[in-house]
C-alpha cells in the first residue's frame, strides 16, 4: 500500500490536466491492461476517461498494470480506493495480448472473474477497444457487457442508465438497447460434435446482431486531456487528424474496422491544439493514415508558424513528399517511419498495398536527402500465398534501401584535380530500423480465413532476413515473438473456450497449453488451418456494415 502510494504520488505529481471530482453519484474505475506509460499515450482511453467526468453525477478515475504484492488491492490513481469501491469497471483493450493482463488485474483486485460468479454486491464490468470490437468472444464469459465500435457517444447514454440504479438482470437489459452494447449472457453459444461454433441461442429481446456503432466526428474531441513526461510520447499533446483508412489492405483490420475513411477538419485539428494544448509545444497528429488528409502538409506549415514542434505516425510510403520533410525536419523529425510491409511486387498485389518498389526507393532517397538521422521500416512475414523469393525481395530491398539512404558516393580527385576522380562508396552514422512482424489473421478482414505460417517456417523466413542483413552497417533488426503472435493468432480466431482457457492459465496456474486443452481448444485449427469458406466465426454476432471478402 505504501509503496503503490509513492508510486500513485509520484504519477499525479507529473500529469497535466488530472481530473478529481469530489461529488459524485456514480464511480466510475477506467483501466487499461498495461503499463502506465503505453496507457496514458493511449488517445481512446484518455477520451472516454476525460467524457466520463464531464457528465454531471459521474466521476472516472484510472488503474493500470503494476507490480503489486501478492497482499495488496488494485487502486486507482486518483484516490488510491481499491476498484470493489467503485459501480463500475470498465477497460480499454486494444491489444489481444493484454487480455491476460485484465485476469491477472481482476485476481489481484479480488474480483470473481467469471460474470456468472458476480452479483449486486459486486461491481458492473464493461469492455472496449479495437481488439473487443473485432472479437468479442474470447472475453465473453468475463465482462457483463462490452462496447462494439466507437464509444464517444454510447458510453454518455450507458452512465446515464447507472445512475438510475436499477438492479443487475434490468440494467443488463438496458444497457443492450444502446446501440453497439453487447451483452454476453444473453447469447449462448452452441457447439457441434466438432467443438466449432454452431449458432448462437439468444434470450428474447435481445437483438440478433449487434452494430458496430460509429461516432460522429464532428460532435467530439479527440486529444490527450492528460499531458506527462511519463507518457511514451514525453510530455507530447496528442490530437487525432482521422479515423479509418481508404486502402483497406486485405490483412489490416483498420481499413475494415473503422469504414469510411473520416478526417477531421484543419480547423478542427487546430482549434482543439491551440484551445487544450496549454503550455505543450510538442504536438502529435495521430491517426491510421495521417499522410492521407488531403491538407496535411498545410497543416504541418501552419503549426510549425505557431511556434509547435509536430510529431507524426508513419507515413504511407508513396504519400512522403519533400515540402512535408522540409516542414518535419523544421519541426524537429530525426526518424520517417514507413511500412512497406512486402519487399515484391507480387506480394504488394496480393496484399492490396498498391504501392511499387520505386515509391519506397523514392521516399528513401527523400529521406537521404533531406539528411534524416533514422529510417524505420515495417515489413510482415508469413502472409497468405508468400514464397521464399518473397521474403528474399524483402532483403533485397532493404539492401536498396540501405544502399541509398546509408551509403554515399564521394568523388576522390588525384591531388584535388577534379579531370582525374575516382568514385568512393562511404557509410555514414546513419540507421536504418527493420521491424518484422508475422502475420495474424485478424476479423472481418479478407484474410480472416487464412492460416497462420508455422513457427518452424517463420523461423528459417527470420534467418534468411538477419542473415541477409547482417553484413549491413546501420541496421538494427528488430524482431517480434513468434511465440507471441501465435498467441495473438488464437486469441485473434478465439471463441469463449478460449477464453476459459485464460481463464484456467490465471486462476488455477496452469501453463497456457494445458489450460487449452482443459478448455478444449484446438489451437492449431485456430492458428494454422485454413477456415472453411462456410465456417461460422465467433464474431459474426457482430454487423460490421461490410462483407469481408476471401482470398
Amino acid at each position: 500500500m505504501r509503496e503503490f502510494d509513492k508510486i500513485r504520488k509520484n504519477i499525479l505529481s507529473q500529469e497535466k490536466g488530472t481530473i478529481i471530482k469530489s461529488s459524485y453519484q456514480l464511480r466510475v474505475a477506467s483501466g487499461f491492461p498495461n503499463r502506465y506509460e503505453v496507457g496514458i499515450a493511449n488517445l481512446g482511453f484518455q477520451t472516454i476517461y476525460r467524457i466520463l467526468n464531464q457528465i454531471e453525477g459521474v466521476s472516472c478515475e484510472r488503474f493500470f498494470l503494476f507490480d503489486y504484492k501478492p497482499q495488496d488491492k488494485v487502486r486507482t490513481l486518483e484516490s488510491g480506493d481499491p476498484l470493489n469501491f467503485f459501480q463500475i469497471i470498465s477497460f480499454s483493450v486494444p491489444f489481444e495480448l493484454d487480455y491476460l493482463n485484465v485476469l491477472k488485474i481482476l485476481k489481484q483486485a479480488k474480483i470473481p472473474l467469471l460474470s456468472k460468479e458476480r452479483d449486486e454486491n459486486h461491481p458492473f464490468l464493461l469492455a472496449g477497444g479495437v481488439a473487443v470490437t473485432l472479437n468479442p468472444e474470447v472475453m465473453a464469459s468475463f465482462f457483463d457487457a462490452i462496447f462494439i465500435g466507437e464509444a464517444e457517444e454510447g458510453i454518455v447514454e450507458v452512465a446515464e442508465i447507472f445512475k438510475k440504479g436499477h438492479d443487475r438482470k434490468r440494467t443488463l437489459q438496458e444497457l443492450a438497447k444502446v446501440k453497439g452494447v453487447y451483452v454476453p449472457e444473453s447469447y449462448k453459444p452452441i457447439y457441434d460434435e466438432k467443438g466449432f461454433l454452431k449458432e448462437y441461442n439468444i434470450e428474447q429481446g435481445f437483438p440478433s446482431k449487434i452494430e458496430n456503432r460509429k461516432a460522429d466526428l464532428e460532435k467530439i474531441e479527440t486529444y490527450s486531456s492528460i499531458v506527462t513526461p511519463l507518457s511514451h510520447f514525453k510530455d507530447m499533446f496528442i490530437v487525432e487528424t482521422e479515423r479509418g483508412c481508404a486502402w483497406k489492405c486485405r490483412f489490416c483490420a483498420v481499413g475494415h474496422l473503422y469504414k469510411p475513411f473520416r478526417p477531421h477538419k484543419k480547423e478542427k485539428i487546430i482549434y482543439e491544439i491551440e484551445k487544450y494544448a496549454g503550455g505543450s509545444k510538442s504536438v502529435g497528429l495521430l491517426g491510421s493514415m495521417v499522410s492521407d488528409l488531403p491538407f496535411l502538409e498545410e497543416l504541418c506549415c501552419d503549426l510549425y508558424q505557431k511556434g509547435y514542434q509536430i510529431g507524426v505516425s508513419s507515413l504511407r510510403v508513396d504519400k512522403v513528399t519533400p515540402g512535408l520533410l522540409d516542414i518535419l525536419i523544421k519541426s524537429g523529425l530525426k526518424t520517417l517511419t514507413l511500412a512497406p510491409e512486402a519487399g515484391t511486387e507480387r506480394m504488394w498485389k496480393i496484399i492490396d498495398k498498391r504501392i511499387d518498389r520505386e515509391d519506397v526507393l523514392y521516399a528513401a532517397r527523400l529521406a537521404r536527402e533531406k539528411n534524416l538521422e533514422k529510417l524505420k521500416l515495417y515489413f510482415i512475414i508469413g502472409l497468405p500465398f508468400e514464397k521464399t523469393e518473397d521474403i528474399e525481395g524483402i532483403v533485397d530491398l532493404v539492401k536498396e534501401i540501405h544502399n541509398i539512404f546509408v551509403g554515399t558516393t564521394v568523388s576522390l580527385s588525384n591531388r584535388g584535380e577534379a579531370r582525374s576522380s575516382t568514385s568512393l562508396r562511404v557509410y555514414e552514422k546513419k540507421q536504418i530500423i527493420l521491424s518484422v512482424n508475422p502475420f495474424v489473421p485478424k476479423a472481418h478482414t479478407p484474410f480472416q480465413w487464412a492460416p497462420m505460417d508455422s513457427e518452424k517456417s517463420l523461423r528459417e523466413k527470420l534467418k534468411i532476413i538477419s542473415d541477409g542483413v547482417r553484413s549491413l552497417k546501420g541496421v538494427k533488426f528488430e524482431k517480434k515473438s513468434i511465440k507471441e503472435a501465435i498467441l495473438q493468432g488464437v486469441l485473434s480466431q478465439g471463441n469463449r473456450k478460449v477464453g476459459m482457457g485464460l481463464y484456467y492459465h490465471i486462476k488455477e496456474n496452469l501453463p497456457l497449453t494445458q489450460a487449452f486443452k482443459k478448455a478444449e481448444v484446438d489451437t492449431g485449427f485456430l492458428a494454422f488451418k485454413e477456415k472453411p469458406k462456410d465456417y461460422l466465426f465467433p464474431w459474426e454476432i457482430i454487423e460490421m456494415g461490410i462483407k469481408a471478402e476471401s482470398p
